[in-house]
This record gives structure tokens, C-alpha cells and sequence, in this order.
């Protein structure tokens, strides 16, 4: 492990403590549940912690912020205005990092883990292409105009923010993340999120596959996990045991720890 994966490692073991304390649950998703079946920890080229949350655990997280001590920090739209993610963050406010590309400083920040909210959704294809919809607009109220998903789809966010007041931006963002919860039965989940969701459609898995938390074994230690985690691979990734090409391997971004002002 790097140094900046032992502190996110460190922050993973605190979320842990505090949603057991308070049964909460969370599931290592994406490249964590990955790493952990076919690696038993970090993928060895990914630099990141990502866990899924039911939407109506991640609002409670904030709630017990005082049990994450001095050192960790809950980032959220409640808790810090300027996040401008529809997501949350665990923060290791300890230390501090650069994420370059080559050498070039993307920004400035602190470990941290992400933590995805999923919620969930319709039983019908017309129902789920609604929310689809309504999560997008939901993204681009929170962070605006997205940079990097092409011309079509930055002139598409601009249109729509002409048709929202930027005085009445923070009611309009209630009402819809009011509006992603689905509140009728439902047999699926989806988190709405990254490469997950397109235009007009999102991955969705089965609820059973997300119910009681399956220990899962993460660099020697034991986190919660999906129920069926080589069902939620296989649909996130297919083959997910097959490694992909070596070129494919190094992630552009790197993640640099800082120490006494000085990169590590």
C-alpha cells in the first residue's frame, strides 16, 4: 500500500466503527468490492475507496459527526456548502495531498473516501428513464456545467440552467433530490452515478443483492460488502476476474501525500 491508501484505509476502518455503531449499512462498491474479491484489497494501480450507501442511511452519517473525532470530517452539501458533489466524502483533514496528471497539480486536498448513495427505483423502463432524467438535472444544479462529457452534453446542461433562477437554485435542488426517491415498492436499486448512467438509461441491481452485508476481506481486514458480490460485478464489469491490458493499468491521476511541505 502507498501511504495516501493507508490513510484511506485508516478512514474506511473509522466509517466501519461509527455505522456499526449505529446500523448503518454500507457496501464497498466499484473498484473496492473489485480489489477485494480478485485482489484482497487495492487494486494495486487504482488509488481510491469507494463505498455505496441507501440514501436514507448517507443522511444519517452527517448526524454523527462529533464520533468521527477532530480528525475526520463528514463532507456534504449539509455540511459544507461549497461541495459542489451530489455524493459525500470521509475526509482525513490530518493530511493533505496533491492529485496531479504528469506533473501538473489538478488541485489540493485531503485523503478521503468516497461514499455514493444509492436509491431505489422504479419497476417500469419509462419510470427509470424519469429519474434518469431528473438525476441528471439534479447534477448539474450541484456542479454545474460538466467539462469533460463533450460538446453535445455541456451545451445540453447549459439550456437547462436557463430555466432554473439562480436565486431559487437551492429550492429547485430540494425538490429534486426530494424527487430521486422512489417510496413504492420496488425490487431494484440504482446509485445514479458515473459510468453507471447514461443519457437515458442506468445499470440497476437486483435490492436482494444489497441486503444483509456480506464480510468481505480488504488488505487483512474485514469490511461489508454486497450480498452477492460476484452477481453486482458480473453486471458492473462482465469478465471481472480478467485483468485488463497492462497499458490500461496505470491510472493518469496520481495521488502525491504532502508532508511538512514537502511532496512524499
Amino acid at each position: 500500500m502507498t501511504e495516501v491508501q493507508k490513510l484511506q484505509l485508516e478512514i474506511l476502518i473509522k466509517l466501519d466503527e461509527v455505522c456499526h455503531r449505529h446500523q448503518l449499512r454500507y457496501y464497498l462498491a466499484y473498484g473496492s468490492c473489485l480489489g477485494s474479491v480478485r485482489h484482497q484489497g487495492f487494486i494495486p494501480w487504482d488509488h481510491d475507496i469507494d463505498v455505496l450507501m441507501p440514501i436514507e442511511d448517507a443522511k444519517k452519517l452527517s448526524r454523527y459527526q462529533t464520533e468521527f473525532g477532530k480528525r475526520y470530517f463528514v463532507r456534504s452539501r449539509e455540511t459544507d456548502c461549497s461541495f459542489g458533489s451530489i455524493g459525500m466524502h470521509v475526509v482525513d483533514r490530518s493530511a493533505e495531498l496533491y492529485v496531479k496528471r504528469g506533473n501538473k497539480i489538478l488541485e489540493k486536498t485531503n485523503p478521503y473516501i468516497d461514499v455514493y448513495p444509492y436509491y431505489d427505483c422504479p419497476r417500469t423502463k419509462a419510470g427509470l428513464v424519469f429519474k434518469v432524467w431528473h438525476s441528471h438535472l439534479y447534477k448539474i444544479l450541484v456542479s454545474g456545467v460538466p467539462q469533460n462529457h463533450g460538446i453535445i452534453s455541456k451545451a445540453a446542461a447549459g439550456m437547462a440552467l436557463l430555466f432554473f433562477r439562480k436565486k431559487n437554485r437551492e429550492r429547485d435542488i430540494r425538490r429534486l433530490e426530494e424527487g430521486l426517491s422512489y417510496k413504492r415498492k420496488s425490487d431494484s436499486i440504482c446509485d445514479y452515478f458515473g459510468e453507471d448512467v447514461s443519457l437515458c438509461s442506468a445499470i440497476t441491481y437486483d435490492k436482494n443483492w444489497f441486503s444483509k452485508p456480506k464480510k468481505m476481506l480488504f488488505e487483512g481486514l474485514y469490511f461489508d460488502g454486497p450480498t452477492e458480490p460476484d452477481k453486482y460485478l458480473t453486471k458492473r464489469y462482465g469478465n471481472y476476474m480478467t485483468l485488463p491490458p497492462v497499458h490500461e493499468r496505470n491510472s493518469e491521476v496520481r495521488y502525491e501525500l504532502i508532508k511538512n511541505g514537502v511532496n512524499q
